[in-house]
């Protein structure tokens, strides 16, 4: 027995010698691998890759993952990035940490007929009050099943109220996220490399408020400091007779403005703020911009400097209509289309009138870009807010219309082409977008602060999931003429045709 065991021994040693051999000649014959090349040039090969190809290049090897996280790499990739939209269930009964990104398929980026797309480019945010669900604690209902012997994952359910985050606007690659009552919890998040932060609580605002405050991420180029603005009315009575910051009108009012430094543990009070409806929160030059819903309609478009750290109104597009009202106000919408401040005017049925401003800050320098029809062949139109989200390098601009799930398709540069809804299927819900340029940067290297600390999502509430999140989603082309598609999965009264 015992010269057996040895033979045993001697055999499996042969054995790996061999396959070391073997796999040192399979080395010899593929040549060099990526990580043998100079740095300039594997990031021009990974350059050329779809964020979707280097999240999966990341999980091939050790040295891929250290090339796409350096920082160098990162900031390249950043320069280049395209802005995306990045879709999100938003049901009021259930949370989903689940973030999609739509980035064109590379074998049919013009989305051409009978076109179904799996959304396989997928991320999580982090949950608020995570702590209480990890310790087993709060209103977690658990279920944990196991099958043919292997245990799962702990499935969840929890309750929007606790543990939902609002995600707020984008900024750099970065998203910020807010608890969807009184703001009272604040994080900053990268999805692509999962880290987060999480910010120190702000000053409580007045409950009887709740639903008027205002949030917003930003980056100061001057300081090269990213910072958070938080508007709300103050609970401190009696209020105070103000100027508005941008109306100029006097009146008594509690609404204030505090900024955040990431960073930094504390919140600044910087005076008074805007007490209207501010839409739209878009960053751009320094800035962060809204769409400001008010009686005084001329001024729609206001900015929040975070360089000055102080409010100031933008130049207004001259649209087409001699007056402006409050019901136009509400069928536009405001973002960025390729580093240019951009204005979607829906206010005329079957039409998309889109606004840039082609040098910032410069009234004249407004331009209605395009005129984009969104009829059908019956002429028939789906009425509502087209939020613009990618001008993409293909020529195609691509919006998110809320009220019918659908991304809209519309290439400027064949002028035949009709435009092509992109219905989201997988899991009966409403959906939300917003536009994000996907960045491998850091944030230990966006925020250069000792004491700063950045947690990880996946290491973090990784041995659970949520009802939902394992469900797949699909952008799938809908034919308005056909079958009513579109309105399959909304309530009646949520969508709203126009027919000439």
């Amino acid at each position: 027995m015992k010269r057996g065991r040895k033979l045993k021994g001697l055999n499996t040693l042969k054995v790996a010698k061999e396959a070391d051999q073997l796999e040192k000649q399979q080395n010899q014959y593929l040549g060099p691998s990526l990580e043998d090349l100079p740095k300039p040039i594997s990031f021009d090969i990974l350059l050329r890759l779809s964020t979707k190809r280097l999240l999966i290049c990341r999980c091939v090897c050790k040295p891929w993952r250290n090339l796409i996280s350096d920082p160098e790499f990162a900031r390249l990739h950043f320069e280049r990035a395209e802005a995306f939209p990045l879709i999100r269930s938003s049901s009021r009964t259930h949370i989903s940490r689940n973030l999609y990104l739509v980035e064109p398929p590379e074998d049919n980026p013009g989305y051409e007929s009978h076109f179904q797309m799996k959304l396989e480019t997928k991320f999580k945010i982090p949950l608020r009050n995570a702590e209480l669900v990890m310790n087993g604690e709060g209103d977690a209902n658990v279920g944990c099943s196991s099958k043919g012997g292997v245990k799962r994952k702990r499935c969840i359910k929890l309750r929007p109220k606790e543990h939902k985050l609002n995600v707020v606007n984008s900024c750099n690659g970065l998203l910020c996220l807010s608890a969807p009552s009184l703001n009272e919890t604040f994080m900053v998040c990268n999805p692509i490399t999962g880290e987060f932060i999480n910010l120190p609580v702000p000053t409580q605002a007045d409950e009887s408020s709740k639903k008027f405050i205002d949030s917003g991420l930003g980056f100061s180029p001057k300081r090269n400091e990213y910072k958070v603005i938080r508007m709300f009315d103050r609970q401190e009575r009696p209020y105070e007779r103000i100027r508005e910051p941008i109306t100029g009108r006097e009146f008594y009012s509690g609404r204030v403005a505090e900024i955040h430094t990431l960073g930094t543990r504390s919140w600044k009070r910087i005076g008074y703020a805007p007490c209207s409806y501010l839409e739209f929160p878009t960053y751009l030059s320094g800035s962060l911009h809204w769409l400001f819903i008010d009686i005084n309609i001329s001024d729609y478009i206001i900015s929040f400097n975070f360089d000055m750290e102080r409010f100031e109104s933008v130049p207004q597009p001259p649209l087409d209509n001699e007056e402006m009202s409050l019901d136009m106000l509400w069928n536009m919408s405001l973002g960025t289309l390729r580093g240019r401040l951009c204005l979607c005017d829906c206010s005329d049925s079957g039409y998309i009138d889109l606004w840039m401003m082609e040098k910032y800050g410069v009234q004249e320098s407004w331009k209605k870009a395009f005129c984009i029809g969104t009829k059908t062949g019956h002429a028939r139109c789906l009425r509502g807010l087209y939020e613009p989200m990618s001008y993409l390098r293909s020529g195609a601009i691509l919006f998110f219309h809320r009220l019918s799930n659908t991304v809209f398709h519309f290439n400027v540069k064949e002028q035949c082409s009709s435009p092509k809804f992109l219905k989201v299927r997988g899991i009966k819900s409403k959906y939300e977008a917003i536009a994000h340029i996907p960045s491998f940067i850091s944030l230990k290297d966006t925020v250069t602060y000792d004491d700063l600390e950045v947690l990880n999502i996946s290491s973090r509430c990784a041995g659970f999931k949520l009802q939902g999140e394992t469900k797949a989603l699909f952008l799938e082309i809908e034919d308005l003429d056909s079958d009513f598609g579109l309105l399959s999965d909304l309530e009646d009264g949520d969508i709203h045709y126009g027919s000439d």
